[in-house]
């Protein structure tokens, strides 16, 4: 065999085994998830800084509760840390781009809630 035709084969092998996706891809993904975390953090921040002027009667109910705000200032960098670490083991796989969109829907989620109760 071949050069050529061995390395044919083992193409052929990892794409039907499930393996031979785009781990560069994969990880630009998962990687860019950790500013993406800490944009949403400091936009969280930042609006809580924009109310502090404001008294209890005239900014009754800007915001999300305590909890959803702790959920996304605490939980978003968890989730982008989480991302890259399963990224070691799913990038090189066909599917493995699945981890870091996750991760993006999260962040996602995360700054429209902010978005819209701000």
């Amino acid at each position: 065999m071949t050069a050529k035709s061995a390395h044919d084969v083992e193409q052929a092998s990892e794409r039907s085994s499930g393996h031979g996706g785009r781990p560069g891809l994969n990880w630009l993904l998962a990687l860019l998830t950790i500013p993406g975390a800490a944009a949403v953090v400091g936009y969280a921040y930042l609006q809580v800084l924009g109310t502090a002027a404001c008294t209890p009667a005239a900014c009754a109910g800007i915001g999300p509760s305590e909890t959803v705000f702790g959920l996304i200032t605490y939980g978003t960098p968890v989730v982008a840390v989480a991302a890259v670490v399963l990224s070691f083991v799913t990038a090189k796989r066909r599917n493995g781009w699945i981890v870091p969109a996750v991760a993006w829907a999260v962040i996602a989620v995360a700054a429209i809630t902010l978005l819209v109760t701000f």
